[in-house]
């Protein structure tokens, strides 16, 4: 039903029709203007309205913000876990090479990676995990006799990334709990979404963290050139003020060091990202279907690329950890498989095919005759 609706538009269809939840039909535009502004309190989502509202459903469906927890240590501690295990004597991180990668083929001795110095290595099979526009502008991986099809590669080229932008000040101590502050403000002006962050919890008199500004798409784009980082934060903390100027007048970093406090993140200016995490646009779903099923081309030795996308980006859940671990499992098994080895029972290459399912199998007993995990 919502297939080729936009976040805004199936907003329309609900609460502007005949049978609105609730009873009351919203006010057109102040309802849908508020609602963008606060959103259902991880920021606000009018910049999501022109994404694809199954992006949206599935956020919620799949309660991807429900029950969340704080990492002090930050979220690369997952990656750093999985890199410590040790397999015959040795950790993954001692088996991995940190090097540029410009350009993936394939060819007749298998899967040709070009280096950033121009060197060329050979591989018998390539998982590749980076943003679909990491895989169109550094690897080359859409170019003229690529090893994906022509509806793959339109899918790598054209799914939408979304912009995203944060802005981290360190402060000398949380004063939002001396002062008796909010620790999240939500605005529609500039600054947008201000949150504050406790590294340290048990300890009172530590330093604080305040995300000045955590913003999307539009919005984040607005502040591409804004200066450097005491230019950008002294704008926002304007800004900011003309919300809540007792907040405002606090975020300041320690020492007035606005090189060494400050942090920024432009999602669309950071190399091998390009943006922050996928969302389709309307009538999207048909590229994250050519991304997310790709590896099932392996079954067929006429169809195996040797080549196998995964990562979030290739995900119906992008920008979180569990589209990176599906697709990721998927890949692996498609590895396993063209190489000759076997995979368990119930496996995602014998268990899954096109179209996404939206069936919604209810029980566990059917989720597992399903075959999905």
């Amino acid at each position: 039903m919502f297939g080729n609706q936009s976040f805004y538009s199936a907003l329309q269809t609900l609460f502007s029709g005949a049978n609105p939840p609730g009873g009351k039909q919203w006010r057109n535009p102040d309802d849908y203007e508020l609602f963008g502004a606060l959103g259902v309190g991880s920021g606000g989502l009018g910049p999501m309205y022109p994404v694809a509202f199954l992006e949206i459903v599935r956020l919620m469906v799949d309660e991807l913000e429900t029950d969340q927890l704080f990492i002090p240590a930050g979220i690369e501690s997952l990656a750093d876990a999985f890199s410590a295990q040790v397999f015959s004597g040795r950790s993954i991180a001692q088996r991995v090479v940190n090097t540029p990668v410009s350009r993936v083929t394939r060819n007749s001795e298998g899967v040709m990676l070009t280096l950033a110095d121009g060197s060329v290595q050979f591989a018998d099979r390539v998982i590749v995990t980076a943003s679909t526009r990491a895989m169109q502008i550094d690897m080359a991986l859409t170019a003229p006799a690529s090893a994906l099809s022509a509806q793959q590669c339109s899918a790598v080229n054209d799914v939408h990334l979304t912009s995203s932008s944060k802005v981290f000040v360190m402060t000398e101590r949380k004063f939002w709990l001396d002062q008796k502050l909010p620790a999240n403000i939500q605005t529609d002006t500039l600054v947008r979404g201000v949150y504050c962050l406790d590294y340290a919890p048990t300890d009172p008199d530590s330093a604080g963290v305040v995300l000045l500004s955590y913003a999307w798409e539009d919005d984040a784009i607005k502040q591409l050139a804004l200066g450097d980082n005491q230019q950008r934060v002294q704008r926002l903390v304007a800004d900011l003020a003309q919300t809540n100027a007792a907040f405002a007048q606090y975020v300041v970093p320690i020492n007035n060091d606005y090189q060494t406090f400050v942090k920024t993140v432009d999602w669309d200016l950071q190399q091998g990202y390009y943006g922050a995490f996928k969302l389709n646009f309307a009538g999207g779903d048909a590229q994250s279907q050519q991304l997310f099923f790709q590896f099932q081309d392996s079954l067929q030795p006429a169809t195996d690329p040797f080549i196998y996308l995964a990562g979030d980006s290739c995900s119906f859940t992008g920008g979180w950890v569990e589209g990176a671990l599906q697709t990721g499992i998927n890949a692996v098994c498609a590895v396993i498989r063209s190489l000759g080895g076997s995979v368990v029972p119930n496996n995602p290459l014998d268990n899954m095919s096109p179209p996404y399912d939206y069936s919604g199998a209810s029980t566990s007993e059917e989720r597992e005759a399903s075959g999905w995990r």
